[in-house]
């Protein structure tokens, strides 16, 4: 984006919609959590709850049942104490009978100690006498509010047996009959009941108890009275034992209302459990809703806010932009107040600062090389002006037209070098001067160049001398490499002092080519060798240039020196002498093979 205000906007919004979204995901996956342990909590009191009515509507029947099977038991008691009360009538009888038998002398003393009660006599009496008959319009019915749901009575059933095979049932039972557990009668229990399931015919299932009783009369615990029902577990348990035989009672009841109960309980736990996943999933949603209407107002207020905030905080953006508007061509200060800085934007001030300072620094260098550059070629061109003026204002011989035209050539040789090395140092800045390495001896580069300059220094009584220490070949630009010694050594001839010494040595060190021109002339000041490589500048502005030196050469060397990838430093005393050292990149086979 090309705006940093609406960048930082549309990122910090990004950046809060991810946060609203994770902060609301996690509020919403932690409330699920939350909700799903309530409503399972809530299901599993509910199933709980069916669980407890299911078992107490059982136990209803069953006890119902119980009930019904310890009142018939009582009525059938009854019913046997009737029949023993025969025994006394058939004594008599029998012992008629005895006589008129084949062997009344067998049966006669049998009944004789029958009369006084004798035990085989009475067992004989009663199984031979004993037989349940009961009316059932005595039998215990169940209460009003155990009817089906069109209000028809509950189908009742009875069967009693006796432990002798004796079977009575209800007329309800028709041509049916119970099975039961021979089991039971063994057992040491005087009194003993069980419940089941019981498949009366095909598809039509009946809830059963079987009851144990001894024929006998006996007294309970908390025993009601017959017919009468009661909700909980009877309490059965005699007081005392008796060794009478016993009977079974069975007593069944159809299902259907106890079925309908169960069935209305299941309905109602669906309906609760039904109507508790609508609440939580109301609860969710309604979640969801507030979560998506704080997340949106939240956004929207933050979008506003956000802008506003944004605006200020680019408000010194805008002071920089309005300081850096203020700079110009003759004003290159950056007028801005550092005590209202940020953090932030004090490096960019900085090098926006010393960049202004570089821009400046140029500026003045370029109107200082215009400046020189015309003062340079204004003393050629008024001598050529002036030559060509003196030889046209008469009629001269041959010999001075030629010298005047050799004059006027030699200053024209000045001004075409003066452009040239203008040219050079241009292309340097545009960097399209560009180097042709190739292998050279530096050493004998160097004698070259000191044998080219020899006549300048025997000129001047200098004693020039050259020291190659080892190999000095390297790969480099040998016309760049020879201009750069040659302006060194020019140097060295025209600010040395008479009589003075030049010293040149070309030697390998610690992978680099160095090369040392050192000459005994005036120095250079401490404040002057900062600018010595620039443009146009002389070290002593009293003395000018003669020939191609015009501050240019040094220059040349620094802008060479550089694209070799070289470096050039500078060691002076003042009056003493001045010592420029090169160091460039060795790159030849000797170094590649030292490397490996």
């Amino acid at each position: 984006m090309k705006s940093i205000r609406l960048s930082l906007t549309v990122y910090f919004l990004i950046l809060l919609a991810v946060a609203l979204g994770a902060v609301a995901g996690l509020v919403y996956w932690k409330t699920v959590a939350v909700v799903q342990a309530r409503q399972e909590a809530a299901e599993r009191y509910i199933s709980d709850q069916y669980e407890r009515r299911v078992q107490r509507e059982q136990r209803k029947l069953d006890n119902a049942l119980l009930y019904q099977a310890r009142a018939v038991a009582s009525l059938a008691q009854l019913n046997f104490q009737g029949n023993r009360q025969l025994l006394p009538t058939l004594e008599p009888l029998g012992m008629l009978t005895a006589v008129l038998s084949p062997h009344p002398e067998m049966q006669v003393p049998l009944w004789a100690v029958q009369s006084h009660k004798g035990p085989l006599a009475t067992r004989i009496v009663r199984l031979a006498s004993l037989e349940v008959q009961l009316d059932e319009d005595a039998l215990p019915r169940f209460p009003d509010d155990r009817k089906d749901d069109i209000g028809a009575p509950i189908v009742e059933y009875y069967q009693i047996t006796t432990e002798w095979g004796n079977i009575w049932r209800s007329e309800s039972m028709e041509d049916l009959v119970f099975s039961f557990d021979l089991g039971l009668f063994a057992s040491p229990r005087v009194v003993d009941w069980k419940f089941d399931n019981y498949e009366l015919k095909s598809g039509y299932t009946v809830r059963r108890v079987t009851l144990k009783a001894p024929v006998t009369r006996i007294k309970y615990r908390n025993a009601g009275a017959p017919g009468t029902w009661k909700p909980g577990v009877p309490s059965l348990s005699p007081v005392t034992e008796s060794a009478s035989p016993s009977f079974l009672i069975q007593c069944a009841a159809d299902t259907k209302h106890r079925d309908r109960q169960i069935e209305g309980f299941a309905g109602e736990r669906d309906q609760e459990l039904a109507e508790l996943n609508e609440e939580s999933l109301d609860t969710l949603a309604e979640l969801r809703w507030q979560l998506l209407g704080i997340g949106l107002a939240t956004f929207a207020g933050t979008v506003l806010g956000g802008m506003v905030l944004v605006r200020h905080g680019l408000k010194p953006l805008h002071r920089l932009s309005d300081a850096v508007s203020r700079v110009s061509e003759r004003d290159f200060r950056l007028q801005y107040d550092s005590a209202k800085l940020p953090a932030e934007l004090r490096p960019i001030v900085e090098r926006l600062t010393q960049t202004l300072e570089q821009l400046e620094r140029a500026f003045t260098r370029e109107k200082q090389a215009t400046a020189d550059i015309s003062h340079e070629l204004r003393t050629p061109l008024a001598a050529l002006l002036t030559t060509t003026e003196v030889a046209l204002r008469k009629t001269r011989p041959a010999d001075e037209y030629r010298q005047l035209l050799e004059d006027c050539r030699s200053i024209g040789q000045q001004l075409s070098q003066q452009v040239e090395r203008l040219l050079l140092l241009a292309r340097l800045d545009a960097g399209v001067d560009m180097l042709r390495p190739q292998e050279i001896d530096a050493g004998l580069v160097a004698e070259q160049c000191v044998s080219l300059v020899r006549p300048l220094a025997d000129a001047r009584d200098l004693t020039l001398s050259l020291r190659r220490n080892g190999t000095t070949r390297l790969t480099t630009d040998a016309d760049k490499f020879r201009e750069v010694l040659t302006n060194l050594l020019h140097n060295a001839i025209e600010y040395n002092r008479p009589a003075g010494s030049i010293d040149v040595n070309v030697e390998r060190h610690n992978g680099t080519l160095a090369v040392e021109v050192r000459d005994t002339g005036i120095g250079i000041a401490p404040a002057a060798r900062a600018s010595i490589f620039q443009r146009f500048y002389r070290a002593d502005p009293a003395r000018h240039a003669a020939g191609i030196h015009a501050g240019l050469g040094l220059a040349i060397v620094k802008g060479y020196v550089d694209l070799m990838g070289g470096a050039i430093s500078v060691e002076s005393t003042e009056g003493q002498g001045t010592t420029f050292s090169i160091r460039l990149p060795v790159k030849d086979k000797d170094d590649e093979k030292a490397a490996k």
